[in-house]
């Protein structure tokens, strides 16, 4: 486990999930939850902090698995509507390989995702054409739709770090095209977006921040060779 800050950025990671928190004028912001076996850290950690919003990049058990105890604290859960279906249903949503050498990964995943169930939790769904809902709750931040690993996958751009959830991974401890997408051409244009953007950081939701001037080449390498 490591916990620790890069700049400005806070987040703690174990094992390869990461979460990130963000300070507001009423409380602070969780980005995502982390999943089973990460609850006695996270719960350590977030002891120093006003934990009052969560954000969960999308609705997949290794980022929602610890909202549930999170409400139970008084936490406010926000998820993307277009995810409404995507707790506990990890098929309403079944993903595809992104690149070939991902498809016997991608079986695992659907398989194992079919057959775990994140404890129920009720969100407060955010919309995509509302990128100012998080300004109004106090952070100096603004939601950014990134759809493709799932349907509903957000992100958060503030000060000059996109907290991008799945939309783009650091699981192996160097920048990659997430393993699985619902819609790979969805995830593509999703790149385009960071492209667009243009970020100091990416804080991905597997392994350590990246900087953009690292993330950016195989980005660009991906689109260039991509067919979706």
């Amino acid at each position: 486990m490591t916990v620790t800050g890069t700049g400005r950025i806070l987040y703690l990671a174990k094992g390869d999930v990461t979460v990130y928190l963000l300070h507001g004028t009423a409380g602070d912001l969780l980005i995502d939850t982390g999943f089973l076996g990460t609850w006695r850290a996270l719960s350590a950690w977030i002891s120093q902090y006003d934990v009052r919003y969560v954000f969960l990049t999308h609705g997949h058990p290794d980022h929602d698995w610890n909202a549930a105890k999170l409400q139970k604290r008084g936490a406010r859960i926000l998820l993307s509507e277009r995810d409404k279906g995507l707790p506990r249903h990890f098929l309403s949503q079944p993903v595809k390989a992104t690149m070939p050498r991902y498809r016997a990964r991608n079986l695992v995943q659907r398989f194992g995702g079919a057959l775990t169930n994140s404890p129920r939790y009720t969100p407060e769904y955010l919309s995509d054409d509302d990128p100012d809902a998080l300004r109004r709750l106090g952070f100096d931040a603004q939601i950014v739709s990134l759809p493709g690993h799932t349907y509903g996958s957000l992100g958060i751009l503030s000060n000059g770090v996109l907290y991008c959830g799945d939309a783009f991974t650091m699981i192996w401890k160097k920048p990659d095209i997430t393993p699985h997408a619902v819609s790979p051409s969805l995830m593509t244009e999703s790149l385009r977006t960071m492209l667009r953007l243009s970020p100091r950081w990416l804080a991905c939701g597997h392994g350590l921040p990246v900087r953009m001037a690292d993330a950016k080449p195989v980005i660009e390498a991906f689109l260039k060779e991509s067919s979706f």
